[in-house]
């Protein structure tokens, strides 16, 4: 009788106590994937015409990015792809900050990067050129190492040369070599590519100019928030849980990229003009 008690009052405890866990996850979740601008970033490079868009200083086969465009458009699922990112960073656990104080942060920084977002050349020139003029700041340099937003636009970029190289094959040779592979192995060598990275000297050095860029721009963001927001912030990416949310999120959405990828080079083939 005593043991059915007990049962009953840790079951009761439990009921209460899950919900709870479950939600402080979710918070947990929501405030690191908007620290890392995941969601704005996610859907500004994956929208229709956004990667026909990147490419279009790199290519000069309009007829080849018009298709691609139609492809990605249909490839590429932002709120399931974001679904699933933030389930990922769920699971790997990590605790949300103690007090508002580095959520307030967090909405400051996605202020910063809007008003940013919305400036004109120029504007953008001097906003990077006076904050990044600021002397070095280690908090500053120690939260922005342990962010994933330098990682985030590599992968970003190595997926636009990935596709790159398809329209170029597509081009040069037609559908036919990649239409002929069964799709386990259409789909294991894009798979290869991502896992080999790139071995063209070039494509490194644009990759390089992706992260070096990415790393100025929140460097100078950072630089733009007051001490106490950075303090707030690295408090919080520095406890326990945070670098495996991290390495959750660059991989969970290196995933998704990947298989948005793998699907707009099986539309793109299928689409092709056949000679």
């Amino acid at each position: 009788m005593h043991s059915w008690f007990r049962f009953r009052r840790f079951f009761l405890a439990f009921a209460l106590l899950a919900p709870a866990c479950l939600l402080h996850a979710q918070e947990a979740t929501a405030l690191l994937l908007r620290l890392e601008g995941v969601e704005a970033e996610f859907r500004a490079a994956y929208a229709p015409g956004a990667l026909a868009r990147a490419l279009r200083a790199e290519s000069d086969d309009a007829q080849g990015l018009d298709l691609l465009d139609a492809a990605a458009s249909q490839a590429f699922r932002p709120d399931a792809a974001l679904a699933a990112i933030g389930r990922a960073v769920a699971a790997a656990g990590g605790d949300a900050p103690q007090d508002g104080a580095a959520a307030r942060a967090v909405a400051r920084l996605e202020t910063l990067r809007r008003d940013y977002a919305a400036m004109a050349d120029a504007q953008r020139e001097a906003f990077l050129t006076r904050h990044l003029a600021q002397p070095p700041h280690a908090p500053r340099s120690e939260l922005l190492a342990r962010m994933a937003v330098i990682d985030l636009r590599e992968i970003d970029r190595s997926n636009q040369l990935l596709l790159r190289a398809v329209l170029r094959t597509l081009r040069r040779e037609g559908p036919g070599q990649i239409a002929g592979l069964p799709e386990p192995m259409l789909a294991a060598a894009v798979d290869a590519l991502w896992s080999r990275g790139t071995t063209s000297q070039r494509a490194r050095n644009q990759i390089g100019v992706a992260r070096e860029f990415e790393r100025l721009r929140h460097q100078a963001l950072l630089a733009a928030l007051p001490d106490a927001d950075v303090a707030a912030l690295l408090t919080w990416r520095s406890g326990e849980g945070a670098e495996a949310q991290r390495r959750a999120l660059v991989d969970s959405y290196r995933e998704e990229v990947k298989a948005g990828g793998l699907r707009t080079i099986r539309a793109l083939v299928r689409a092709w003009p056949r000679r």
